[in-house]
């Protein structure tokens, strides 16, 4: 016989308590005699019990006594088996908020792996619902924010595999291209290296990062775009830019910059351009001199950055804007842009742009202008900016 319109999954099953009568109970209740009936609610719910029982695990879940809670093997089976393999997307999401607070600690990311939890947590990146990806994503993120926390994940075998299963599939195919979800891992990968020399190390270690090269040297044109915000996101840190230049990936940002590169579709090297440029500003603004050297002194960069500034310069103009901003951020950069500029005088493009109509035009221009000055205040006392 059929539930009447309106009856719940979880209000047909007369043995569990219904959320809303679960969250009456005082706290203490919840957390001691009524677990059971609580994790149990979570097999038994469907759509309609999520926004209740989400409430409930805030209630039963918070503060410190919560969160020792989360760590008991009762509740982290419940999460395993019920909670993170759930059908309703809503009831995947609020589980992985709780799991998240137990990112920031390399003993329990550990206990997440005992207990099977971390790996179906890694599963859920590659997850059918892009806001469950979401989450997950920003689990593992959280666990990079201490280098011992992601340790402890890439150092868990079945976690690790599974995290990096969509990479593998893409490397046994290369004929197949770079599918979507790996994609997805191979931007987790890439915020996780940018946030330090260390989470680099370990991601270039997992063999992560080996998919960013087949994706920029692949035959999509897309894809190729995915490559740039991942190689953007490595030039903010030491590791990750030796990392671009041990690879040849600035040399082949500097060719596709100065239009070098003739080999692809042209109309998609020109939309990739303001990334290419965005993506060279990071290196220039992380890599100091050096960079400036080898992008400006000998890459021969100045000249398609300043070719960009010009009214039909084309649509990088703002990227080409970070990228001189960028370069103006080091002592050699700042030298050089200053000279490109007073070689131009009230016709040069960075002049010209500061006195633009166009509004996004004016406030990239004042960016480098503001750049410049900060500069010239830092370095004019070693008498190299005059």
């Amino acid at each position: 016989q059929l539930a009447p319109a309106g009856i719940s999954r979880l209000q047909e099953k007369s043995h569990v308590m219904p959320p809303s009568d679960l969250l009456r109970l005082p706290v203490d209740e919840l957390r001691s005699s009524r677990l059971a009936e609580l994790l149990a609610s979570i097999d038994a719910a469907d759509a309609a019990d999520a926004p209740l029982l989400t409430l409930l695990f805030d209630k039963a879940f918070g503060g410190d006594a919560g969160l020792q809670l989360l760590r008991s093997a009762a509740v982290q089976e419940a999460l395993r088996a019920t909670a993170l393999v759930h059908a309703d997307d809503a009831i995947r999401s609020f589980a992985l908020v709780h799991c998240k607070r137990l990112a920031a600690a390399a003993a329990d990311v550990s206990l997440l792996g005992a207990s099977g939890v971390l790996q179906q947590i890694a599963v859920l990146v590659s997850d059918a619902s892009l806001g469950v990806s979401q989450r997950a994503v920003g689990f593992f993120v959280a666990c990079a924010a201490s280098a011992g926390a992601l340790r402890a994940v890439l150092d868990h075998a079945p976690s690790r595999t599974a995290l990096l299963a969509p990479c593998a599939a893409a490397a046994a195919d290369p004929a197949g291209g770079v599918p979507a979800l790996a994609l997805r891992t191979l931007a987790l990968f890439g915020e996780i290296a940018a946030i330090g020399d260390a989470q680099c190390a370990m991601c270039e270690e997992s063999g992560a990062l080996d998919l960013a090269l087949a994706a920029w040297r692949g035959s999509d044109e897309l894809v190729r775009l995915n490559a740039l915000e991942v190689f953007a996101l490595l030039a903010r840190v030491p590791r990750g830019l030796h990392w671009l230049e041990a690879h040849g990936v600035v040399d082949d940002l500097l060719a596709q910059a100065r239009g070098a590169e003739t080999d692809g579709d042209a109309p998609m090297a020109e939309v990739q351009l303001p990334s290419v440029f965005h993506c060279l500003a990071e290196l220039l603004e992380a890599g100091g001199d050096a960079a400036v050297d080898k992008a400006l002194s000998t890459g021969g960069l100045l000249g398609p950055l300043w070719r960009q500034l010009e009214p039909a310069g084309g649509g990088a103009r703002d990227a080409a804007l970070a990228a001189v901003r960028g370069a103006a951020c080091s002592r050699r950069g700042c030298i050089l842009v200053l000279r490109q500029t007073a070689s131009g005088g009230a016709a040069d493009p960075l002049a010209r742009l500061l006195r633009s109509s166009d509004a996004r035009a004016k406030v990239g221009a004042f960016a480098v202008a503001a750049q410049l000055c900060s500069s010239c205040a830092q370095f004019a006392a070693d008498g190299e900016v005059a």
